[in-house]
């Protein structure tokens, strides 16, 4: 599944941002954070790359800051 992984500011944004994706039918699965990834947050997003504007969008609407992405080939 791992094809988009999103990031946040926070372990807190990062939960909250699984909620919002949950509610909005976007299956997203919580892992640590790459190491080459720069962010306070020890959480990521996992999420299938057809699903990334969805969740982007799912994300805007519900004002959950979103940290930035990082593609998985």
């Amino acid at each position: 599944m791992a094809d988009v992984i999103l990031f946040f500011g926070t372990n807190a944004d990062t939960m909250i941002a699984t909620k919002t994706l949950k509610d909005a039918g976007v299956t997203a699965k919580m892992i640590p954070k790459p190491a080459n990834v720069s962010t306070s947050s020890n959480l990521c997003l996992s999420i299938d790359a057809g699903a990334e504007t969805q969740a982007k969008s799912a994300l805007t609407t519900a004002g959950v800051a979103l940290g930035g992405v990082v593609k998985v080939a």
